[in-house]
This record gives C-alpha cells, sequence and structure tokens, in this order.
C-alpha cells in the first residue's frame, strides 16, 4: 500500500474515483446551498430553486431517477 492512500483507493478502473459512492451518503440538508450548487453543478444538473428542491435533484439523482 502507497503512504498516505486508504486500501481502497486507487484501484478498478476508475481509481480514486472509486470512494465517490460516499457521496451517496451524504447528509444533503446540512450543506449549504453554495455546497449543493457546486454538486449540482458538478453532475450538470440545474443550480436554480430552492434549497429543497436542490436537495430532492440530488437525492433523484443518487437514486438514478
Amino acid at each position: 500500500m502507497v503512504a498516505g492512500r486508504r486500501a481502497d483507493e486507487g484501484h478498478g478502473p476508475l481509481g480514486a474515483q472509486a470512494a465517490a459512492p460516499a457521496v451517496l451518503g451524504a447528509d444533503y440538508g446540512a450543506m449549504t446551498v453554495a455546497e449543493l450548487q457546486v454538486l449540482l453543478e458538478d453532475r450538470g444538473l440545474p443550480t436554480d430553486g430552492l434549497k429543497a428542491d436542490l436537495v430532492q435533484r440530488l437525492v433523484d439523482f443518487d437514486a438514478g431517477a
């Protein structure tokens, strides 16, 4: 194992992105609107609306809807 890396990082076709599913358990409600907008933008989703709309959009995306 490389120093400074978790045992499950960097393996497989996704490399360091393999740890990304941890975001699925994220508490979107505890995030700020600005933080939610960054996540939405990263996913190519609209960033407008109320906080509840942003959270629902992320939850739907995570669920594959």
